[in-house]
């Protein structure tokens, strides 16, 4: 087995420094991290199947360590796809998430929504309730992304010569 193969999560005692619990996270492939909220620890986000989950680090309650606040669905499968990939992140309020390439795009997908008008899936004919809308952000400019931060409201994207600051969503 290979390093990249396989990796873990494990718990430091605070004091001593050794290991207290370690989990082998086997097919759940790190996907990225995500500060929601300045004073608790910094998300992670894992593949989940083809889903993407956010657990939050919940250091003072070692019975209950980890709580799931987030799922961006298909996630998981559809940034396995992106070739060109470099950063991953999410909105603090888990409105969206989005990949950015090494050059020009990013990619936003948003939580689905309700729909305003009748829908219907036409290989099930049910009708639709939700729907999960994307985008895509192509950037005028030829130069590296260096930097990729998302608020709630903002994406910002930085290459050596712009900060390029795009309005995804109006709260």
């Amino acid at each position: 087995m290979f390093p990249e193969d396989s990796s873990s999560l494990t718990h430091f005692d605070g004091e001593s420094l050794n290991p207290t619990q370690v989990v082998n996270l086997g097919s759940h492939q790190f996907l990225f991290t995500v500060d929601v909220n300045p004073s608790e620890m910094p998300c992670l986000c894992l593949r989940h199947d083809v889903d993407a989950l956010v657990w939050q680090p919940r250091p003072d309650q070692p019975s209950n360590m980890w709580e799931h606040i987030a799922t961006f669905n298909a996630l998981g499968y559809v940034q396995a796809s992106k070739r060109d990939k470099k950063f991953a992140t999410c909105a603090p309020n888990f409105s969206y998430a989005t990949l950015c390439e090494c050059l020009r795009r990013a990619f936003i997908y948003r939580q689905p929504a309700p729909v305003d008008t009748v829908l219907f899936n036409r290989k099930q004919g049910s009708q639709v309730g939700q729907v999960a809308k994307q985008q895509v952000a192509s950037l005028s400019s030829d130069k590296p992304i260096l930097g990729f931060r998302a608020t709630s409201e903002r994406l910002f994207i930085l290459t050596s010569s712009n900060l390029f600051v795009l309005k995804v969503n109006n709260n």
